[in-house]
């Protein structure tokens, strides 16, 4: 079953001494079967991407796909490789995942995801991640 869902997300990068918070409200998707997905579009600098939330028990992807493409798989507690792929090619990524908190009611739920983002060994920045998705009525 596929229901339309109000989205909002919120993401805040920590990087060396910047801080920068981003906030988007948009409309999507939001379908329940073996896991959870929420789909929907965001605008990264002009360019819009599509964005896939899969929440499962043993874990959360993001997937963005369009003229940025990254899948981030997130386990909490553990560090997973992904690849930035961008028009000069693939960055190889190292995903440091510090907490997911996952709270759904029937008609919606929140996701928060910490993580840091590290290549070659260097901490690139700290992330946070945070959606929140509401049937509409």
């Amino acid at each position: 079953m596929e229901n339309n869902v109000d989205i909002q997300t919120k993401q805040v990068v920590k990087q060396f001494d910047n801080k920068e918070k981003f906030s988007a409200t948009t409309q999507g998707h939001w379908q329940k079967r073996n896991a959870e997905f929420i789909r929907y579009q965001e605008d990264i600098d002009g360019v819009v991407v599509n964005v896939t939330v899969k929440i499962e028990a043993t874990g959360v992807k993001i997937m963005r796909k369009g003229e940025i493409q990254m899948n981030l798989h997130f386990v909490e507690g553990e560090d997973t490789i992904t690849l930035y792929e961008i028009t000069g090619g693939r960055i190889p990524l190292t995903v440091r995942t510090h907490s997911i908190l996952h709270f759904v009611t029937d008609h919606g739920g929140k996701l928060k995801v910490h993580y840091d983002l590290i290549q070659d060994d260097e901490k690139m920045g700290s992330y946070q991640y945070e959606i929140t998705y509401k049937e509409k009525s």
